[in-house]
This record gives structure tokens, sequence and C-alpha cells, in this order.
């Protein structure tokens, strides 16, 4: 995140007027210092993500106070803002980026490499907060395992950065007008999102707007109040009225006093942002308005100790999330306290170091415009550099990812849209299908396999094995392969009618596959509608004299199964030995959804089950690994080889007509 720094050296002072409060830089340690030992320590303070709405309130204050008295005075100059945007954002974000990229060339996987190359190409182009938008949301479990997860909130920044000084300009005369219009069509949006579109309420700039131009306000409402014949945005007049009174302290005591309750208050769980985010920003206004002179603001935010790490919040901001988010692939769950430790002092160290060595230099403005040049240019660099990492799968070659050429196949799952542009083209379906793929386009389909991307991970072993005995497998994706399920989305549910005639009345059609993961209970309303839905689907099908196979799915693991494989680029790396769970989760886990599918097809003796989980399990566990070969590339889809190893089983049990297998 980028909290816009106050010059402490003359350096634009002429350009700005800003008088130096250091106790923004405290209230930036407070935010930052939250972040970090929410991420670090979460149980300790459930709340500190709400450091980020602190930081977003800060910059509002600071770049509104920059954008309004340079419009004021007619000064502003666009090439000048976004120079020193550049000479204050790339130096920690590239040299944190470029060292992300180098520790993970030794110690991750090609999936995860690719990944992390494609968030380094969306922080490159200030976009992580849309990249991440459509992957995983913050609070995940997956997303603790993504070293540049907290690029969103400096995206959210540099977007408001780019558009808002037009905006502002455009609307000079009356620009608190525009100010509180956006602010209020923002709030609302998030009020009004965050319960029903919970990620993209969060990462959308559309709905965090208005924290930052809540700052803008403060700021609007300082420079109205300065004294006329100063050119500041909060003058030393202004400064006395606002901190020696009774009142100042009681505000600034008030606005921590939100601070620290939205700090222990704030749980994961809640509809975050919401009215929730009130709370942090509330805060941040009061402490901010109260003034420097406030006790609170100088005693507590101005000490040596806080605003030192103010000045360093940025690269802090930026190192503590790699290192903690490193530390728990490597160690292949949750470190211990002592590796979170030492990530987070090495954080500070770093955070440091960057500082002095790097951000300082930069913002000197000598030579001013070859460092803007340079920084620019390096960007341009890194940026297609990851691209071509992603390109190329991150590529699997590394000779020290894994031990064996097998398994990085494994860790790479690429859709087969082969044919996909054909069959679309052909049966005449839209978007809602991620694909229909025809293994053999220039042939009727004999063969169709129907459901989810459960099915689809045994698409490529059941297409070789239909293949070798003269027939043509059609995949068709789908939510529910059943007819009659009420639709959550109608679209899909046309889609699903569509097929299921197609798969009816299409006469060269021998056999149908049906799969799924989804699991609904029989008690409910919606379950017992599916349930019957399947039964009217098998009857239909074997009405027109289909041969039905119903594939049952493969257990979930609770670990993730790349941690089953050693890391063989780090040393210290952990690998877990207990690659399975037990049998006895699983059935627990499954066990009501088991009971009423077993009673449905037994209504059905026709339609063959294929049990996924009976190879995976033995007596006692469920295997996420198979001798030396990795089953799964996460906790509930077939790897490459786990899809090749299912279909051989699933050909052994129909060669042998079974009619019922095992269902736990």
């Amino acid at each position: 995140m980028d909290p816009e720094k106050q010059p402490l050296v003359p350096e634009g002072a002429s350009e700005l007027n800003l008088t130096y409060r250091s106790d923004i830089d405290g209230l930036r340690a407070l935010a930052v210092l939250a972040v970090v030992l929410y991420h670090a320590f979460p149980t300790l303070l459930p709340g500190g993500f709400a450091g980020v709405d602190i930081f977003f309130v800060i910059s509002g204050f600071l770049i509104g106070g920059i954008l309004l008295d340079g419009i004021a005075r007619g000064g502003f100059s666009f090439a000048e803002f976004y120079a020193r945007r550049v000479r204050r954002i790339f130096p920690a974000l590239l040299i944190v980026m470029s060292a992300c990229l180098a520790f993970g060339w030794f110690s991750l996987f090609p999936d995860e490499y690719k990944m992390l190359a494609k968030h380094v190409l969306g922080g490159a182009g200030f976009v992580s907060n849309y990249v991440l938008w459509n992957e995983v949301g913050y609070f995940d479990t997956a997303a603790e395992t993504k070293p540049l997860l907290h690029l969103w909130s400096l995206a959210i920044e540099e977007q408001f950065y780019i558009v808002f000084p037009a905006l502002l300009l455009l609307a000079r005369r009356r620009p608190m007008l525009l100010v509180l219009g956006m602010a209020l069509v923002s709030f609302a949006l998030n009020v009004g999102g965050v319960s029903h579109y919970a990620s993209a309420t969060f990462y959308s700039p559309a709905s965090r707007l208005w924290e930052l131009l809540l700052g803008t306000m403060l700021a609007y409402q300082l420079r109205q109040r300065k004294d006329p014949s100063s050119t500041s945005v909060a003058g030393e007049r202004t400064q006395r009225a606002l901190g020696s009174s009774g009142p100042s302290a009681l505000q600034s005591i008030l606005g921590l006093v939100l601070l620290a309750g939205a700090m222990l208050v704030l749980r994961a769980e809640r509809h975050f942002p919401g009215w929730w985010a009130l709370l942090p920003t509330l805060g941040a206004l009061l402490v901010i308005s109260a003034g420097p002179q406030a006790w609170c603001n100088r005693v507590l935010l101005s000490n040596r100790l806080m605003v030192g790490v103010g000045l360093i919040s940025y690269p802090l901001y930026l190192w503590h999330w790699p290192l903690l988010a490193f530390a728990r692939i490597v160690e292949s769950g949750l470190p211990s306290v002592r590796i979170r430790v030492v990530a987070v002092l090495a954080a500070l160290g770093l955070a440091w170091l960057t500082w002095f060595m790097l951000e300082r230099p930069m913002r000197r403005p000598r030579y001013g415009r070859r460092k803007v040049g340079a920084l620019c240019a390096a960007m341009l660099l890194l940026a297609p550099g990851a691209g071509l990492l992603y390109r190329y799968d991150g590529l699997p070659t590394r000779a020290s990812v894994v031990d064996s050429a097998r398994q990085q196949q494994d860790l790479i799952f690429t859709p087969d849209y082969r044919n996909a542009e054909v069959c679309m083209a052909r049966y005449g379906f839209v978007g809602a299908l991620q694909y229909c793929q025809l293994d053999q386009p220039q042939q009727a389909p004999t063969v169709l396999l129907l459901g989810d991307s459960h099915a689809g991970h045994l698409v490529d072993g059941l297409r070789s094995y239909y293949r070798s005995r003269g027939e043509n497998l059609w995949y068709l994706q789908t939510r529910l392969p059943f007819v009659g399920v009420p639709p959550g989305d109608d679209i899909l549910q046309k889609e699903t009618i569509r097929m299921m005639e197609l798969a009816l009345h299409t006469p060269g059609i021998r056999t149908v596959i049906l799969s799924t993961a989804y699991k609904l209970a029989p008690s409910t309303a919606t379950g017992r509608v599916a349930y019957d839905a399947l039964r009217n689907t098998l009857r239909q099908f074997l009405a027109q004299g289909k041969q039905v196979v119903f594939v049952n799915d493969v257990p979930a693991l609770d670990f993730d199964p790349r941690a089953c494989l050693r890391r063989a680029g780090v040393a210290s790396s952990q690998t877990r030995t207990d690659c399975a769970i037990p049998r006895s989760q699983f059935e627990h886990n499954v066990a009501e959804h088991a009971a009423a599918l077993r009673a449905v097809l037994k209504e059905f003796p026709a339609v063959q089950l294929f049990d996924s989980a009976a190879p995976l399990c033995d007596a006692e566990r469920c295997h996420a690994m198979l001798g030396q070969t990795l089953m799964y590339r996460d906790t509930h889809h077939l790897s490459a080889s786990g899809d090749a190893y299912m279909a051989k089983q699933y050909a052994r049990q129909l060669e042998a007509r079974a009619t019922g297998a095992y269902l736990p």
C-alpha cells in the first residue's frame, strides 16, 4: 500500500506547501503494525486487517491535500504528480516483486510459480485487486499461500491516483460536490454489495473509494479553515486551533478508541467492509482532524519509535506478507511461532534497508527525470518477464522444483480445449458452459460425459479408454447434470435441459456418464428436489435404451496434496509424511448423501455405479499418493496421474460389468 509520505526534506515543498505532521507517521505505524500482527498472529489481533482502511483514509487526506492545493493555486502538474508517485511507489515494489520471483524460482512448484507470475503482472499493472477478485476471497485459506496477495490495496490506491486528479480538475469550481457524490455512491455500493457479492465488494475500487474520499473531504475542510494568508493545507494557525482545545483531545481519544475497537472486535467472518468499515475509517478521520497538538497525537503517535516505524511503513507492508506466505509454503502449513517471529523481524530489517538505501535516494529531486525513466524501464522489463513465466506454465523444467517430471506434469492442470470451438458452434451453446469437447469432431458422439469439473478431471483417461473401443467421447460441462433442479442460474439451467434433450434424442449416444461434486442433503428442500430430479433423469435415459453410469465422487482432502512432495530447491522444506485422510472421516462427511444416493440407485438396478473413492481408499485410509505417484492436483481434483489411474479402474470395473460397487 502507498501511504503518501510527507516530505521530511525540502523536496517538492515549494509545490506542496505541506506542514509535516509526525502524528500521521505515528498513525501510519499503528496501521501497519496492526496488519503485520494480524497476518503473523491472527488470534492476537483478529481485526488487524482494518489497518488497511486506516491507510486508505491517510492516503485520501494527503493526496487530496496535494491535489486541492495544487489545483486551487493553478500550479498543478500531472507530469510532476505522477513522477512523484513513480519515485515513491516503484522502488520498493520492484525490489519486493523481484525478490519473490527469485525465491519462488527455487521453492515453488510450477502451478504456484505460474500463479506468482500472474500476480507480479497484476502488481506491475496495478490491477492486483481485479486479478484476486476472480480467484479467491481475501480471508480464504488458499489466500495464505499467495505471496503478493497484499498488493490489492496498493492497486486500489493507484487506481484512485490515476483517475481522481483528472476528475477533481474538471470539477475544480465545486470539487466537494463531486467528492461527496462519489463517496455516497461508493458507500452505498459497499453496504449493498457486501452480503451478496463479498469478494467483489472487498476488492472493487468502486466500493472502497469512499474510504479515500473521507480523507479528501477532511483535507478540504482543513483547507477552508486555514489562515487566508497561508497556502498550506493545514497551516500552523489551524493546527493550533485544532490541537490545543479540550474537544480536540477528546476527539483524538475517541478516534483511537474506535481504532482499537475495530482491531479487537472485527473478525474475518463478518461481512467486511460494509458498515463495519466505519469503525477504522471514522477513527482515523477523528485522529487526523484532532491535529498534531492533541495530547494522544503529540505524546503517543509522535514519539520517536512510532514515527520511525511510520517512516518505513510502506516497505514494511510490502515485505511482511511475502515472508509469511513463503514460510507457510515451505513449511507445508502454519509455521511455528518462532518462524513467524523471525519473519516479522526480517521484514522490519528489510523494510529499513529498503527505505534507507533505495527509497530515500530515489525520492531526492536530483536527476529526477532519469530516476523516473529508470524505474519505469525496470517495471516494463519485469512485467514481460513475469508474462513469459506465466505463458510457459511456471517453467516446469526448472531442475530443482520437484523430484520427477511426472510430478511436475501433475501439478499443472491445463484444461483440454481440444475441438471446443467446433463443439460449441455445432451445438449452439453459449458462454455459460466453460466448454464442451468432442474427441473426434468428424464422427458422431457415442459416449456422453455430463457433469462439472469433477467429471472434467476424468476426461483424458475416459477419452483414451473409449477411443480404444472405437467410441467417441463427448464431454459437456454443467453444474448439476439432472433435469428439474431449481435454477440458480437461468442460462445454465436452460443449457442443462438442452444437453439432456441432446443426450436423449441423439441416437448414436449409447452410453451416458453422470458425475458431479455436489453432495446435497436429502433432508433439505433443495436436496429432495435434486434427488427427485436424478430419478427423473435416470428414468428418461433408461427409457431411451441408454447405458447409464453414475460416477461417485473422490474423497476430498483436508490438506494441500503438494505438501506431500519435496521442494528440492529449499533444504529446510517440510514434507508431509501422512498423505492420507482417515476413511472414517470421509465416510462421515458423505454419509447422508451416500445413503440417499444408494436409495435412488436401488430403484434403477440397470444403472452402473463406479465408485471412484474405492481405488483410493483401503480399510483405514484414503490416500493422496499411491506409492510415489501423486493422485491429486488440489484438495478435490485428480492429477493427470490420478486421472489415468482412475480410467484404468473404470475400465476394469465396466469390463467386469459390475452393477454395484462399495458405497460408503
